[in-house]
């Protein structure tokens, strides 16, 4: 028979491993300075967001594939955590799935804190326009600096940060061929519940 003593061993052991197997995904528990993402949403029809969700699950967050359409995510995930409570979420994907959650997320108190456009320029360049927290665009501006643009943009956007009393925007370009001419246009996004006054 167990005595209260290997019990209690027992119990302390279990506990050792949980902290060590949590100090392994630390990388997806935010600072206090960082929104703290509930899940990060991709488009599998676009090898750049893919890559955005490829970096984005090597920092340890969940990311959530869909193929341009949101309903699924919605009505088998988000909205019942949604339910729960406001959680931010963030994601490289179509206007369409942003739009869609962005009037959804209104009646929970959240918005969309920072938003990036990415759209096919002339001369097969990437054309990139920023808004959002004024110290994040710097980060933002200069990831999108070779044709990994979209990997290095989610370790932009998952550092996405909760003081966002002075917002901004800005440009820049990405001169390779990173999505093809007839591409439409991405978003990478960040919703997160309104900061109170």
């Amino acid at each position: 028979m167990t005595s209260r003593r290997q019990f209690l061993k027992a119990g302390l052991a279990a506990s050792a491993l949980q902290i060590a197997a949590r100090a392994d995904v630390g990388a997806a528990e935010p600072s206090a300075a960082t929104v703290s993402l509930y899940k990060v949403l991709y488009d599998t029809r676009f090898p750049a967001s893919i890559a955005f969700a490829r970096r984005a699950a090597s920092r340890g967050f969940a990311v959530h594939a869909m193929a341009g359409d949101m309903t699924r995510f919605w009505y088998d995930d988000l909205y019942h955590r949604w339910r729960q409570g406001p959680a931010a979420i963030a994601g490289l994907t179509g206007q369409g799935a942003l739009f869609c959650l962005e009037r959804l997320a209104w009646e929970q108190r959240m918005r969309v804190v920072y938003r990036g456009e990415h759209a096919p320029g002339a001369g097969g360049c990437v054309a990139h326009r920023f808004e959002g927290p004024a110290q994040l665009l710097p980060a933002a501006a200069a990831a999108t600096a070779d044709g990994a643009w979209a990997a290095a943009l989610a370790d932009v956007v998952v550092e996405c940060p909760r003081d966002r009393a002075q917002r901004g925007a800005a440009q820049s370009s990405t001169a390779s061929i990173a999505l093809p001419p007839s591409s439409e246009a991405l978003f990478s996004w960040v919703i997160a519940p309104v900061q109170r006054a």
